[in-house]
């Protein structure tokens, strides 16, 4: 019986150790391809494995994307939520420092791989088109509405507490999701060099004061 557990568990390692490598080959290659270009040949190539191999993990390059990019859009959810928890704990005191959390949510979320961060702008700009996988576009949309929900919620619960003005809350939510976003891509495609813009932080700094001055009304 230990002898077998010990084997299922060696088969689960080598398991995630080939998943990832899969991943990481495919991140390479669309970065440097982009997402069209890219090939399941060629994500074949880089991992050192043949191409029935990588369709044994993913059916298709638009799940390869899903399962790059799913960990930190659900890390970014779960940060979002937690200051959602305590602003509903009454652990805020003022409108400024709501704005100024979640602005360090997005940036701090993207700090930490600007790279994927690039692959799902790439795959967002593409938009719904009909040649990608329809599973794989319903993932990518119910994982973007869990951090959309997250900012509506401290959006609303915001201006129900007095720390926002009388704003419409769904155009807030998107405008502050967008504009963070907008921001990286072009500092970051204007710096067109690898790691991360210095003019980046200095103007989201001054995106965090107008939106201060838009939004906090205490």
């Amino acid at each position: 019986m230990q002898r077998k557990s010990s084997i299922t568990k060696r088969i689960q390692r080598e398991k995630l150790r080939r998943t990832d490598e899969i991943l990481q080959a495919a991140l390479k290659v669309m970065l440097a391809k982009s997402y069209t270009g890219a090939t399941m040949d060629d994500i074949a190539a880089e991992a050192g494995i043949t191409k029935p191999t990588i369709y044994q993990y993913f059916k298709t390059k638009d799940d390869l994307v899903v399962a790059l990019v799913e960990p930190i859009i659900l890390t970014l959810a779960e940060k979002l939520n937690a200051i959602k928890t305590d602003l509903d704990s009454g652990n805020y005191k003022s409108g400024k420092q709501i704005v100024h959390d979640v602005y360090n949510v997005y940036y701090d979320t993207f700090e930490t791989d600007p790279n994927l961060f690039k692959l799902f702008n790439i795959f967002m700009q593409m938009g719904i088109k009909k040649g990608q996988n329809s599973t794989a576009i319903k993932k990518i949309r119910d994982l973007g509405k869990k951090c959309f929900v997250a900012g509506h919620t401290i959006a609303s619960t915001a201006v129900s507490k007095g720390f926002f003005k009388d704003v419409d809350v769904h155009n807030t939510t998107e405008f502050v999701w967008g504009s963070f976003w907008g921001i990286a891509q072009i500092e970051q495609n204007k710096w067109g060099e690898e790691g991360i813009s210095p003019y980046l932080k200095p103007v989201l700094k001054y995106g965090e004061k107008l939106l201060i001055t838009a939004l906090v009304k205490k």
